[in-house]
């Protein structure tokens, strides 16, 4: 008996792929505004799309801890973008710690956005976790 996937996980890989496909085309279209930002997330969203087709066709528990990776790193680089972009618009406001909170607050939706697919994944793939390599 071949070895599959729940549909619910299809779909949702499915959807991860579409919308990190849409995600690298629209920063393909910013590389001019902000070169390093658009390239660091293409190549971002480009790991998270082969991750989930090592799940999804390959079967690979890797799929995931790829996918896990990739989040953080995007967590990392997305606060770091945050806080500093809150410094900056609060320097200008004349207010720093204004600045400062608010980016704080943005890096935690940050956070808290770069968890959920990883998150959703596992919860996915958790019930047949041994069919995976």
């Amino acid at each position: 008996m071949e070895k599959q996937i729940s549909k619910g996980l299809k779909i949702w890989l499915w959807f991860v792929i579409i919308m990190n496909g849409l995600s690298a085309i629209s920063n393909v279209t910013k590389i001019g505004q902000n070169a390093l930002g658009s390239i660091i997330s293409i190549v971002l969203e480009a790991v998270l799309i082969y991750s989930c087709v090592l799940i999804m066709f390959q079967m690979k528990k890797f799929g995931f801890k790829l996918m896990c990776i990739a989040a953080a790193v995007n967590a990392v680089v997305s606060v770091l973008i945050v806080i500093l972009a809150g410094v900056v618009a609060g320097a200008a406001m004349g207010s720093a710690s204004a600045g400062i909170a608010g980016g704080l607050v943005g890096a935690v939706l940050v956070v808290i956005v770069a968890a959920i697919c990883p998150l959703i994944t596992y919860f996915l793939m958790k019930p047949q976790w041994d069919v995976f390599e």
